[in-house]
């Protein structure tokens, strides 16, 4: 017989009452798409934000908090958390952090640069969460069993008709065929105003775990640090400057893309585009095609 899945729960839950709880809501959050981010226990900005989403997507009143109606409607985060074993794959993907933009070029993949962000990743979490969660470990080896939060049963993101980016609040919700809300996730924007987009846009491409082009011209300090003249072809990975996924949009140089910074996303802004946690996307690119529009307000 297969495992048993447990289900969420319509029944009445306490309020969390510390950071691994929190983590646990966190967490069944980002299942239904509606994602605080990073999964750390701590309820701020982006976590709040997700809430006040996913209450405007059931009808609910718009708290920003998990009151007593929103947790009834998340249901019981069952298992929050889940064992997970460390393999040699998982380590496999850990190299030496490259010292510059000449030595990523050389690289066969931009990977992780430690044990502890390669999980942060594969948990949608942070390190120090992570650390906290597994106080006895110091350096994750091949067969070390860890506590993660658990992301079974992520509810898939189903085709997207629209994107709408909200620049004060600094949030991306992806909309369905029948213009309801399937996805909030946070982004990061222009740090200079003047350079985000105020005109209608459109997705003109996309391409998952895609690599970077290094122009001295544009990044011309590193160029004169580093003596590059000639552009450079980073190759894909988690750390690519674009991360893992990358939605080009039909203003020229523009685009939506993943980050190798997720716990920055939202609280610093970007040279121009919008950037996403890894994760999200990941699960973004798989869900949208060329022509859909993308609006941009304030």
């Amino acid at each position: 017989m297969g495992k048993e899945v447990r289900r969420a729960e319509p029944i009445p839950t306490d309020r969390p009452k510390d950071t691994v709880e929190m983590g646990g809501w966190q967490a069944l959050l980002d299942r239904l798409n509606f994602s605080c981010g990073t999964i750390d226990g701590h309820f701020a900005k982006r976590s709040r934000r997700a809430v006040t989403q996913f209450q405007i997507h059931r009808g609910l009143a718009t708290t920003g908090e998990l009151d007593i109606e929103t947790r009834l409607n998340l249901g019981k985060p069952g298992d929050a958390y889940v064992d997970y074993i460390v393999t040699a794959e998982d380590l496999a993907r850990v190299v030496p952090r490259p010292k510059g933009y000449l030595e990523m070029s050389k690289m066969a993949a931009l990977d992780y640069h430690d044990s502890w962000e390669m999980l942060a990743e594969k948990s949608h979490s942070t390190p120090a969460f992570l650390r906290q969660l597994n106080p006895a470990v110091t350096n994750p080896a091949v067969g070390t069993q860890l506590t993660i939060p658990n992301l079974e049963g992520t509810r898939k993101l189903p085709q997207v008709s629209r994107i709408v980016i909200m620049i004060s609040e600094t949030t991306l919700l992806a909309f369905d065929t029948n213009n309801k809300v399937v996805a909030c996730f946070p982004c990061s924007i222009a740090a200079d105003k003047t350079k985000v987009p105020n005109q209608p846009l459109t997705v003109a491409n996309i391409a998952p775990n895609p690599n970077y082009t290094f122009d001295p011209k544009v990044l011309s300090l590193a160029a004169q640090q580093e003596g590059i003249t000639n552009r450079l072809i980073l190759p894909p990975g988690p750390n690519n400057p674009v991360g893992s996924a990358w939605i080009g949009l039909s203003l020229q140089g523009y685009g939506i893309h993943g980050t190798p910074e997720p716990e920055d996303i939202s609280r610093t802004g970007s040279h121009g585009c919008f950037r996403l946690a890894n994760w999200n996307a990941t699960k973004l690119v798989r869900a949208v095609r060329p022509g859909i529009p993308v609006e941009v307000v304030p």
